[in-house]
């Protein structure tokens, strides 16, 4: 009997034994597994953010890498941006491909344009096909969704271009109250008609010299415009005339680039205020508007 429980008890000892190792192991293991899961988590994390200020901090080293600034605008928008014979060739000219020009040159880059239609610019800079837009493009709330701008580089009143015939009688806004307004689509311009005109109807289309076209063939009765553009095609037509009317700044110009652009959009604001504070701006200003009056 006392051998049976001896016997017992030594098989009990035995499996204590095994269990408190195999505990031991377990807890050994446990540790081991959450120390190498917060080191990798740890690491992964570092990772993350070493990748993500490398995006930033080097978009303005990427385009100094590939040696070329690709620009995008719609070049219908004198002096804006315009085509223009040189030489014998097709050239895209006006103060914003200045602007452009002095930006690629601070950074040490060749410039290339890419002209496109107005509403297409913001999805090609988002999608990464072009660098950054000067296009005489205000910065409103709903576009600093998707982009960021550089500091306002020029303040354009806006007005309205009607036929010289019409000057004197279609110079309210009352007076457009059931008639038609031409505007380029995707512009400050068509949100004006749509919040002051609201007696009369848009139409948006995307180049401005079919708009042109529109209100010399009577589709439309006016074009709401940016002054400088609107005084270019009035003395470039007998028959267009700006009405007088003063319809805001609506916020200027500015240069738009991605989201997060860090050191790229410094770049630009360092240009663009060297221009502004010592006064060529005026200058390249003055220079495409009478350049865009031989046109």
């Amino acid at each position: 009997m006392m051998k049976s429980k001896m016997g017992l008890l030594i098989t009990l000892a035995v499996v204590m034994l095994f269990t408190l190792a195999g505990c031991a192991q377990t807890e050994a293991k446990t540790e081991t597994t959450v120390a190498e899961t917060t080191t990798l988590a740890a690491s992964e994390t570092v990772a993350t953010t070493e990748a993500t200020t490398e995006a930033v901090e080097s978009k303005l080293q990427k385009i100094k890498d590939k040696g070329t600034l690709v620009l995008g605008t719609s070049a219908d928008y004198p002096p804006f941006e315009f085509h223009l014979e040189v030489g014998g060739k097709d050239t895209i000219v006006g103060f914003d491909i200045d602007i452009a020009q002095k930006i690629a040159d601070s950074i040490g880059v060749k410039l290339e344009i890419i002209d496109m239609k107005f509403d297409g610019l913001l999805p090609a800079l988002t999608a990464g096909k072009i660098d950054l837009i000067v296009s005489g493009m205000t910065p409103t709330d709903e576009r600093k969704q998707s982009v960021d701008f550089s500091i306002v580089y020029y303040e354009a009143r806006q007005t309205m271009l009607v036929l010289s015939k019409d000057a004197d009688t279609l110079n309210t806004i009352e007076a457009f109250d059931g008639k038609k307004l031409g505007v380029q689509k995707a512009t400050i311009q068509e949100e004006l008609a749509k919040t002051i005109f609201t007696k009369s109807e848009a139409k948006a289309i995307d180049k401005i010299p079919n708009l042109i076209m529109e209100l010399k063939t009577g589709k439309v009765d006016g074009l709401i415009i940016a002054e400088p553009v609107g005084k270019q095609y009035a003395n470039a037509n007998d028959d267009l005339s700006l009405n007088g009317l003063d319809l805001g700044s609506e916020g200027g110009s500015a240069v738009a680039v991605q989201k997060d652009s860090g050191d790229f959009l410094d770049a630009i604001n360092a240009a663009i205020q060297e221009l502004l504070d010592s006064g060529d701006m005026d200058k390249i200003i003055s220079d495409a508007m009478l350049l865009s009056e031989g046109e």
